[in-house]
């Protein structure tokens, strides 16, 4: 009886030794479903984070806002993480974290402006090297 269990041991053994490569080939679809995941959603998801933080540090007053709330209104006031907002007609003023907003329209003369800044900067020549390469 001994010698039974000492063979299936000895088979279980040469059977590990011939699929060594039977690990890595099962775990492969896995890791390729984390790898697509990564291109298809966290990458896409991390460069719009990225564009609405350069978009909040961008704003100015005189521009329009959205906040996450929905609450339209244009910027009257920029402090170190708030920003006044004033809204409707009646010029209703109301102060928001910079988190809460969700959307910066920025007005023709803050446009203007920042492409007046970047020329003198010498960004878009950046812009155009990168685009031909």
């Amino acid at each position: 009886m001994l010698q039974n269990y000492t063979l299936l041991l000895e088979a279980s053994a040469d059977q590990a030794k011939k699929g060594g490569g039977s690990l890595i080939v099962s775990l492969l679809p896995m890791i390729l479903i984390f790898g697509l995941m990564y291109l298809l959603m966290i990458r896409p998801q991390k460069r719009e984070e990225k564009k609405m933080k350069e978009q909040i540090n961008a704003m100015r007053v005189g521009d329009s806002v959205v906040t996450i709330g929905g609450v339209v209104g244009k910027i009257m006031n920029i402090s170190d993480d708030e920003i006044t907002i004033s809204t409707s007609v009646a010029n209703t003023m109301m102060t928001f974290k910079k988190q809460a907003i969700s959307t910066v329209i920025q007005s023709e003369e803050n446009k203007k402006i920042v492409e007046k800044e970047k020329a003198e900067s010498g960004e878009p020549e950046k812009e155009r090297v990168l685009r031909s390469v």
